[in-house]
């Protein structure tokens, strides 16, 4: 990550608590009300750390698929369409109910989708072939697009 990026992770960051963090809504209303920059490089940043290190499934289950909308618009803002596609079907995956943002966030951060919680058999495979699609995506490709973005900002 160079240093314009980290940057901007840091201050999205600051100020992120024990207290905010057990509360879905501080939380979430913490990340969306940061400026334009922060919020982009936070939830692209999470998304990559996270389903770089564990998949989507760890994703979701780790709560910050709470943010998983919201990316979805800041990937299409950098342009990432392959990634936004991949997330997009993650999400159809895990949201297997349809529910809207609101109340999937909630279901989500309090782990109440019993196939992301119970490891479902069939979910976790589906998303492990998303991960595969994931992994095929380079660290570089992403960092350059948050830094072109935020040079152009």
């Amino acid at each position: 990550m160079n240093d314009i990026i980290e940057e901007k992770y840091l201050d999205a960051v600051k100020g992120l608590d024990e207290n905010i963090l057990q509360d879905v809504n501080k939380w979430y209303d913490h990340i969306y009300n940061l400026p334009t920059e922060q919020q982009i490089v936070y939830t692209v940043s999470i998304l990559n750390w996270q389903v770089k290190n564990g998949g989507f499934h760890q994703y979701f289950f780790n709560s910050y698929g709470i943010f998983a909308f919201l990316t979805l618009k800041n990937l299409e803002e950098l342009k990432l369409f392959e990634i936004k596609n991949i997330l997009s079907e993650a999400l159809s995956l895990v949201n297997y109910e349809d529910l809207e943002e609101d109340e999937f966030k909630l279901k989500i951060f309090d782990r109440e989708i019993k196939k992301i919680t119970d490891f479902d058999e069939e979910l976790f495979e589906n998303l492990n072939n998303l991960d595969d699609s994931y992994y095929s995506i380079s660290d570089e490709e992403i960092f350059n697009s948050l830094e072109k973005y935020l040079k152009i900002e």
